[in-house]
């Protein structure tokens, strides 16, 4: 409950701090305008419980089909999660570990708040828009495709004969790992939502020019999946798809926006 309450402060202090530094100006808003705020909010957090009613699931469907796709993971690209753990530094690990569990949520919670303080609807909906692509894309696949974390597979599986991948999460920063099973099951590893989440989150930064935002959201893009191969969660199969994903999304919410990519 404590680390939970932490998690939840430090976020909310990183989204008021980013309303000051990353917040513009885009549009005066009509009253008209403020029902569709409601709308996309309600559909964002609509999805959100979705995607939490799959984790709730998830185990009953896995126990009923026992579909498990992990080896085929595995003998596709061995021991590339053990070459990204090869590279250990203490900076890292924390650097790593932060931008996985702070980094991420705040990606993708923050980026819509940041659209709605600047009265941007049109932003707000490409976000919403692609957002809740991604999770329908991805949903059949954690239901159907499953396929577990490297570190529990290294540990737990006869058929694993490669290199040691260790759950270096956990090793870091131990009671982190209790929020991170609330979102999440050992077995909803295809495709990475943290990849894809992160990934159409940046692209809409960079569609609606947000400069100064725009830095930040390459960074964790560009460092979140790489934390999930160093920590020894995600399979860069995994990564792989989930930025897949992210891109058809993107493309997709486009097309449904009718927003041009400039």
């Amino acid at each position: 409950m404590k680390i939970t309450i932490l998690w939840i402060a430090v976020n909310v202090l990183l989204s008021i701090v980013g309303a000051f530094i990353f917040k513009e100006k885009r549009h005066n808003i009509s009253k008209e305008d403020i029902p569709y705020f409601i709308i996309f909010l309600m559909i964002f957090f609509s999805i959100f419980l979705l995607q939490m009613t799959e984790v709730k699931i998830d185990p009953m469907i896995t126990s009923r089909f026992a579909f498990d796709f992990t080896e085929k993971i595995y003998n596709m690209e061995g021991n590339i999660v053990a070459a990204f753990q090869s590279i250990h530094n203490v900076v890292l690990d924390y650097y790593f570990a932060f931008v996985y569990i702070i980094g991420f949520p705040f990606l993708l919670y923050f980026t819509p708040f940041l659209y709605i303080i600047s009265k941007d609807i049109k932003s707000l909906k490409l976000a919403v828009v692609a957002y809740a692509l991604v999770i329908s894309i991805s949903l059949p696949f954690l239901l159907f495709f499953p396929v577990h974390d490297a570190w529990w597979a290294s540990s737990n599986y006869a058929w694993y004969n490669g290199e040691a991948v260790s759950f270096r999460l956990y090793e870091i920063w131990p009671s982190s790992t209790a929020i991170l099973f609330k979102f999440t099951t050992l077995n909803n590893c295809f495709p990475s939502l943290h990849s894809a989440l992160s990934a159409v989150m940046t692209y809409t930064a960079v569609i609606s020019k947000y400069k100064k935002y725009s830095y930040v959201a390459i960074l964790m893009a560009i460092s979140i999946p790489i934390a999930t191969l160093y920590l020894g969660i995600h399979w860069l199969t995994d990564v792989i798809g989930g930025e897949a994903i992210a891109l058809i999304s993107i493309v997709a919410a486009l097309k449904i926006t009718g927003i041009k990519w400039k």
